[in-house]
């Protein structure tokens, strides 16, 4: 557990997805089989129990309270968070710390987190000296140690590691999401400070357990038999960086094979081959997912009271399965009115959406989540194509800070949509060992654009570790250390123009939040290419700044 020394246990039990029942037509966490679920972990190795305030409708710190009589508590480090977006004055830390060691039944917590840390949150954090009052608990003993979790940008993620001396970190990490919010290089960088990194989502909250029949295939003829779900927790183990994972398990059947799975866990375990096979699964599952979100609930409850993960799951599982009968009647279970709201409290579909925004600022994962709500409408409701409403050839975008690179290649000056790309990068490929100190296992494209002008400027090539002794006829281009929008163009290069389109006609213009700033978009290419093949894919950085 990074500086702590800990004995921590591989697997850490998260309390934010326990098993649901009906009661009286409402929704309610099942306590029994919760508490049971809870003891049975412990029993067999779990050591590391996770909460916060907002899960389960703020009931989850209660029922781990209860799970955790009977001689429990003293058998685990028990987690839970300050619910930072509630914080409007420093003395509402108090009330909060105090009401959460009631609910948890417990004299203290072993560590207390800033929960969901983002940049603004962070600076409020700040503004309001909760580091001071966090560490007055600590010194009265309420708490032991001090932590946060996270989701936003690498930049931000250092420069919060950076600001205080941690205990512990909690980042978002599974092998879709490697390179998004605190990415890979956060958690080697919070890992080699000592900081001890727990990983939320390993799973992408339970998306990962349930493949395509693709997907299935691959896994069937792996050499190693594993389930879905335990390629994917085998993957975070394998980061010699990990103190522990979490999973969310709502039954009794998750967490006994889980708790096998974390038997057989071990860091830098995993053989290439392995990894190739994750690799491939993890594109594979990039490409079947329209909105993605997680169902981590943080948006809820909406003030207007629709169901936002809800809607978003029915449509993402249409994409899946293509069970449209099974579709529109889940989504036309909904409420559609204020009336049925009135039976469905906080069951509302799509249109009930005002755009009101506060959802946006509690997304950990950025989805524009009114215009999805439109989207997951004219699909369910009115009956389109999902292929009408998405375009299915692009995926993103993610936010990731890049630092600086330099590039050596050959250029092309002139109008784009006449220049000759393929043959360039034929000649580069050929031509591209003549390069001192390049990084060979990806290429980069940087276009500069005169828009009307007709000289824009494209130069392919391979970054380089160190730039010196350029090759004749080549040319470099230094890119700066900024935040990109990533966007994944699949399928085959002749379908560009739509992807390029939609980036420059619906996304920019229509984003509230971030603009381009002008420095020259980027392509990035590595193993995934094939210019002619639909399961293609290569990524566009466009670089952004805040509106």
């Amino acid at each position: 557990m990074g500086k702590l020394g800990w004995d921590v246990s591989a697997l850490g039990f998260g309390c934010m997805r326990f098993p649901i029942k009906k009661i009286d037509d409402e929704e309610k966490v099942d306590e029994d089989i919760a508490i049971k679920m809870l003891r049975y972990g412990i029993d067999h190795g779990i050591n590391y129990i996770d909460t916060a305030w907002p899960y389960h409708s703020e009931k989850s710190e209660v029922i781990v309270g209860k799970a955790l009589k009977d001689g429990y508590r003293e058998k685990v480090r028990l987690v839970t968070k300050l619910p930072t977006w509630l914080i409007e004055e420093t003395g509402d830390f108090d009330k909060y710390l105090k009401k959460q060691l009631e609910k948890l039944q417990t004299d203290y917590i072993d560590i207390y987190l800033m929960h969901a840390l983002r940049k603004e949150s962070f600076e409020k954090m700040k503004s309001l000296n909760i580091f001071r009052k966090m560490e007055e608990a600590k010194k009265n003993g309420l708490i032991k140690h001090i932590g946060f979790s996270f989701h936003d940008t690498f930049d931000v993620f250092k420069e919060i590691i950076d600001y205080y001396p941690w205990d512990m970190a909690q980042i978002q990490y599974n092998y879709v999401d490697q390179n998004i919010q605190a990415t890979t290089k956060g958690l080697e960088y919070a890992a080699n400070k000592g900081i001890a990194v727990v990983i939320m989502e390993p799973i992408k909250g339970g998306k990962l357990a349930a493949p395509t029949p693709e997907i299935e295939e691959i896994i069937k003829n792996a050499p190693i038999k594993r389930t879905p779900a335990e390629w994917a927790l085998q993957f975070v183990w394998n980061h010699p960086g990990v103190s522990t994972v979490l999973s969310g398990m709502s039954s009794m059947e998750m967490v006994k094979e889980n708790v096998e799975s974390a038997g057989r866990s071990k860091p830098n375990s995993l053989s290439q081959e392995e990894k190739e096979i994750i690799s491939l699964i993890g594109a594979r599952f990039s490409q079947k997912s329209l909105i993605p979100c997680t169902f981590c609930k943080y948006c809820l409850p909406c003030p207007s009271g629709v169901n936002i993960p809800l809607n978003f799951r029915i449509l993402n599982n249409l994409f899946w399965d293509h069970d449209w009968e099974q579709a529109k009647n889940e989504y036309n279970s909904l409420a559609g009115s204020k009336d049925e709201l009135k039976l469905k409290p906080n069951e509302g579909n799509a249109t009930l959406c005002v755009k009101c925004n506060q959802c946006m600022e509690l997304c950990p994962q950025s989805i524009m989540i009114p215009t999805e709500l439109e989207k997951v409408h004219k699909v369910l409701g009115k009956g389109k194509k999902i292929s009408d409403i998405f375009l299915l050839s692009t995926r993103g975008p993610v936010f990731e800070s890049k630092e600086e690179m330099d590039v050596v290649g050959f250029e092309l000056i002139g109008d784009l949509e006449t220049m000759d790309i393929p043959k360039l990068r034929e000649n580069f490929s050929k031509n591209s060992d003549k390069i001192k100190n390049r990084i060979p296992f990806f290429s980069i494209g940087v276009l500069i654009s005169n828009y009307n002008e007709k000289n824009d400027k494209y130069i392919f090539g391979n970054a380089v570790r160190k730039l010196e002794d350029i090759p004749e006829s080549m040319i470099s281009i230094h890119l700066s250390a900024q935040k990109y929008a990533i966007f994944t163009h699949v399928g085959k290069l002749a379908t560009l123009n739509k992807t390029l389109k939609y980036i420059k006609e619906k996304w920019l213009p229509g984003n509230p939040k971030y603009k381009h700033n002008g420095e020259p978009w980027v392509e990035y290419y590595d193993n995934r290419f094939n210019p002619n093949s639909d399961n293609s894919e290569f990524d566009i950085w466009v670089p952004v700044e805040e509106s």
